[in-house]
């Protein structure tokens, strides 16, 4: 369930950076400011990552408390 966890978070990471990156270069065609967009959209990509994935880890956690509930009480 953890390698899961990880897997997603490093996925969305990527996919958030790279919208970030390809966004900004559009961006900075369209309106030929060529760094402007990209740096902003990156270092804005940051925080946005560390809060997927401190969300994805909350909502892992959350299922892995549940079953390990469950688990503890069907052995009992």
């Amino acid at each position: 369930m953890l390698i899961v966890m990880i897997g997603q978070v490093g996925c969305l990471t990527l996919i958030i950076i790279l919208a970030s990156v390809f966004g900004g270069l559009w961006l900075d065609e369209i309106f030929n400011t060529k760094p402007v967009f990209t740096l902003v959209l990156l270092f804005a990509g940051i925080p946005v990552s560390v809060l997927v994935m401190l969300v994805v880890a909350r909502r892992t956690l959350a299922r892995l408390k549940d079953k390990a509930e469950k688990d503890s009480e069907t052995s009992s």
